[in-house]
């Protein structure tokens, strides 16, 4: 009984090493997938596409800016936002090794890394600022139909 008892104590010790060690296999993976698309990031287009609907709405909405003022606007979302969300994304190895296993990692990295899948994801940026007024339009039309229900769930009883 003794025997058993130390094996497993000695088991249960050596887990967590392992883990570890699994854990910082899998941040080093994910730190390589996230040099290699910080590489390829335009932080600054990323930025702009924040803000980009914001005024095609507002002129939409018959209130269109000058020139110097869209320049403005970009101006200072890139001083506020360009470092925070640089950071942002250089963090995000460690929630990705949380997130994922080493070999989902590692074919991650190797897809990117690879001519179309750097292609590939090297495109989606653009895919998803084609794609932001179809999504602005559908969540515009069911606002109406939406906030009435909204308001009936968040009302107090």
């Amino acid at each position: 009984m003794r025997i058993l008892t130390g094996a497993l104590v000695a088991l249960c010790l050596a887990f967590p090493a392992h883990a570890q060690d699994d854990r910082d296999a899998r941040v080093a993976m994910a730190k390589e997938y996230v040099d290699a698309t910080m590489t390829d990031m335009e932080i600054q287009e990323f930025i702009r596409q924040l803000w980009q609907p914001m005024v095609q709405q507002m002129a939409a909405n018959r209130q269109p800016m000058s020139e110097e003022q869209i320049m403005q606007i970009d101006k200072l979302f890139l001083d506020h936002l360009t470092q925070p969300l640089t950071d942002v994304m250089r963090k995000q190895d460690e929630i990705m090794a949380d997130l994922m296993t080493l070999e989902e990692l590692t074919a991650l990295r190797d897809f990117y890394t690879s001519e179309h899948g750097g292609a590939v994801m090297r495109k989606m940026p653009q895919l998803a600022q084609i794609q932001q007024p179809m999504i602005s339009a559908v969540l515009q039309a069911a606002m109406p139909e939406m906030m009435p229900k909204i308001e009936a769930i968040t009302m107090p009883k």
